[in-house]
């Protein structure tokens, strides 16, 4: 059983390390001032779009997007409400180099990847130590290796008497 588990457990993480984490370039949006999407969370003279990536990752947000010097971090509502503009809109170079951070009334937006993966691995993982859990104790009652096994039973009948009883009520 713990063999199963143990090798359940290695190929949930070898899919998930296979998957890439590297950052996704969105494409330019429309950011006009005062629009409440990606509000801007950070701003540095030497700002790059791996910068900003790594800052909303930090956040725990699964978009970063860049203008000029400013860092904003954003949902997927975000990018759903934003109006996608032409790539030849974006034209600002990143005060680092290393690519484009957004232009005029435009945002540089990318995908910050491993934190949606790193959620999903906690949320997979969690789910699973329920269950092997749940298994653990289901095989030592069947086998009766528990101590306890007899006093469980009794809980278990007590339980399901008072729950009879107030269906009864």
């Amino acid at each position: 059983m713990k063999v199963f588990a143990c090798t359940l457990l290695v190929v949930v993480l070898l899919a998930v390390a296979k998957q890439s984490s590297a950052a996704e370039y969105k494409g330019c949006y429309v950011k006009n001032y005062g629009d409440p999407y990606f509000p801007y969370s950070l701003v540095d003279t030497k700002m790059s779009n791996d910068m900003c990536i790594q800052h909303c990752r930090a956040q725990g947000k699964p978009y970063a997007g860049t203008k000029r010097v400013r860092c904003g971090c954003g949902t997927e509502e975000h990018v759903v409400e934003m109006t996608k503009a032409e790539e030849s809109d974006c034209t600002d170079d990143c005060k680092a180099g290393g690519g484009i951070c957004g232009g005029y009334a435009r945002l540089s937006v990318y995908s910050t990847a491993q934190e949606k993966r790193m959620l999903n691995l906690r949320e997979v993982l969690g789910d699973l130590t329920d269950t092997l859990e749940t298994l653990e104790n289901a095989y030592k009652r069947e086998m009766g290796e528990t101590e306890d096994f007899e006093e469980d039973m009794r809980e278990l009948e007590d339980m399901e008497a008072a729950g009879m009883a107030e269906d009864e009520e």
